[in-house]
């Protein structure tokens, strides 16, 4: 029990020191975007959000009398996020289409843009329209409507779907794509600021009108977002953010494909750090859960039968469902923060698999171990504590290793739900240098740094075992 309390109260402080998302200020306007779509959502040199859509939200946010506060998540999952209350609306470049108005409701469009191919310069397929290109790969932004139009317009086209712009950019500098079909916008704004070497091709493929959704319930709000993008508009705020980044007299000072090497180093320590933190409360989380899970599943007779079916139906249905969805039902269905969502997902789905490694150290302990404990007159609890549970416990120590190891590696996951950890602060700093090949290593060296010890680790304890007699081979 000593235990027990020391682990909730470590729980509890994490949670309370990490959760980035505080009960929401009645005055507070949150906004979504992606913080990955430049120029109109990015990280500035000095980590900071900043583009277009940054400046707009802030913007409005002045003109309502609230403070702005914005949330960067995943594009494919930012729709869901605002329906599920977690944002007030999303200023993210978002289309205005019959499918999202059956959801959301949308502002007045705040600019107008639409679909464009863009190539590489060199155009080794020689394409010069969207029509030239079936059978070929043409990138979009997965959850884009760009997307759609492409499989219903032309279905023979091979559309590839990528999590951001960065790394469509970069597939397209490798050639490993024909091209890709994004805002005209952005892409022109590729071409021009950032260096890329595309060129846009053939006609606009449509024209898109640009919102601002909010929720159907909250007609309140979406009449006072209209309020102040018309005064935007009449006394000119809209067109000078516009100058500022698409502009010929661009005045921006966050300058692209350069971001300082103190704020590079700071966002993925800190991202590491988040990483780290919910490994380690989903770990301990997890673990003290499964000591009576493994436990209750080695119980197929007696009184406690019915616990056993439970317990095994419940362990059986977290094994084999993916985590991702696990993630987002626990976030959007139960409507948790993000932090406490990842921990007790990520800690249910430890406990499953550690609840099986502990079932099968349980089984693995001879049986007369038992038995002869209890000739001495042990009590059940005791022969537990002192004979089955330190043996079961050694046999198990290696494949529990695997799971800490597993466990830490799928924190990459939780950047789907906004947490800013390593693998998201890494894209963060993608999208602004367009550098996806270092920073991925870097990244994935730093989870090696650590699961490698552990591995290391699990070897030692495995060979330990075996010397002492307690496994056998």
């Amino acid at each position: 029990m000593h235990y027990a309390r020391i682990i909730l109260t470590l729980t509890l402080a994490f949670l309370a020191l990490a959760d980035p998302w505080p009960a929401a200020a009645e005055e507070e306007f949150v906004t979504a975007l992606t913080g990955k779509f430049p120029p109109f959502s990015y990280y500035d040199n000095q980590g900071n959000l900043a583009g277009f859509d940054v400046d707009v939200s802030r913007e409005i946010a002045l003109r309502i009398n609230r403070e702005s506060r914005i949330i960067a998540t995943e594009w494919d999952g930012i729709l869901a996020g605002l329906l599920a209350e977690k944002y007030d609306a999303i200023i993210g470049s978002m289309a205005i289409t019959p499918a999202r108005q059956e959801s959301v409701d949308f502002s007045t469009p705040y600019y107008h843009s639409g679909a464009q191919l863009f190539v590489h310069r060199d155009n080794p397929d020689k394409v010069y329209s969207i029509s030239e290109c079936n059978g070929l790969r043409i990138a979009v932004v997965l959850g884009e409507t760009y997307q759609h139009f492409l499989e219903e317009k032309f279905p023979d086209v091979e559309v590839v779907t990528l999590k951001s712009a960065a790394e469509i950019f970069a597939m397209l500098e490798q050639k490993r794509i024909t091209g890709f079909v994004t805002d005209r916008l952005v892409g022109a704004w590729q071409v021009k600021e950032a260096g890329r070497p595309f060129v846009p091709v053939g006609e606009m493929l449509y024209k898109e009108r640009i919102g601002i959704p909010v929720r159907k319930d909250n007609p309140d709000l979406l009449g006072q977002i209209n309020t102040a993008l018309a005064a935007m508009e009449d006394d000119g705020t809209m067109q000078r953010i516009h100058q500022r980044y698409f502009g010929l007299g661009k005045t921006s000072s966050s300058k692209l494909g350069t971001m300082e090497p103190s704020v590079i180093a700071t966002k993925l320590l800190k991202g590491f750090a988040v990483s780290l933190g919910i490994a380690l409360a989903a770990l301990l989380l997890g673990f003290v859960l499964a000591i009576p899970s493994g436990l209750l599943l080695t119980f197929q007779r007696g009184s406690l039968k019915p616990l056993h079916f439970l317990v095994r139906g419940f362990v059986d249905f977290i094994r084999g469902t993916p985590v991702l969805i696990q993630l987002l039902f626990v976030w959007l269905g139960l409507g948790l923060s993000p932090f406490p969502a990842a921990i007790l997902t990520l800690g249910i789905c430890a406990m499953a698999y550690m609840a099986e490694v502990i079932r099968a150290g349980l089984m693995s302990v001879d049986p007369g171990q038992d038995l002869g404990a209890r000739a001495l007159g042990l009590s059940p609890l005791d022969r537990f504590r002192f004979v089955v549970w330190p043996q079961a416990f050694r046999i198990a120590i290696p494949p529990l290793m695997n799971c800490v190891v597993a466990l830490l590696k799928d924190t990459a996951l939780v950047s789907i739900i906004s947490i800013p950890e390593l693998i998201r602060e890494a894209q963060s700093i993608i999208s602004v240098t367009f550098e996806p090949g270092l920073y991925y290593l870097i990244a994935g060296l730093m989870f090696f740094a650590v699961t490698f010890p552990l591995m290391k680790l699990s070897d030692r304890v495995e060979r330990s075992i075996k010397a002492k007699g307690f496994a056998h081979d």
